[in-house]
């Protein structure tokens, strides 16, 4: 008589350490991958943020022969609420400008997580992290004040 021995069923140690290997090369490629994607949307949400804040200083230029400001107070206000000619912030028939800007706040630049207002007489050149914005009140030019660059290599304060 011939017994036949029965094989324990269940990996290997061999078999188990390959499926461990093909798990760490999957991480591998597909971590960097998901990282890339959350600083790509976060610098197309800044790009969006900024070009509304550029169209709502342009509104207001256009309205008020004037830029908003010159103080952070006065900038928010004049771009999140309703406005007569000379700039007042008003409820009146008079304020019948404005709001440029939905919302109760001014957008946050993703990147920094913030939504401060640097107000500056001439634009610098290049961000230096102390507020999410930096805002040249004679020009109404408004730049993100983030240091660092986007995937491709162009730097926050240039977008």
């Amino acid at each position: 008589m011939h017994s036949s021995m029965r094989r324990p069923s269940g990996f290997t140690f061999i078999e188990a350490m390959i499926v461990v290997a093909i798990l760490g090369l999957l991480a591998a490629v597909a971590i960097p991958q998901f990282t890339s994607n959350k600083e790509e949307g976060q610098a197309a949400s800044m790009a969006s943020n900024l070009a509304m804040l550029r169209s709502a200083i342009d509104r207001y230029w256009t309205q008020h022969d004037d830029f908003p400001g010159p103080t952070v107070p006065e900038f928010e206000t004049q771009l999140l609420g309703k406005t007569d000619k000379a700039g007042n912030v008003g409820n009146g028939d008079e304020s019948s400008y404005g709001p440029y800007l939905g919302g109760e706040t001014i957008p946050t630049n993703p990147i920094s997580d913030s939504a401060d207002v640097k107000i500056v007489d001439a634009m610098p050149h290049a961000a230096d992290d102390t507020s999410a914005w930096v805002y040249c009140k004679l020009t109404g030019e408004i730049r993100s004040n983030a240091t660092g660059k986007t995937l491709d290599g162009v730097a926050y304060f240039d977008l």
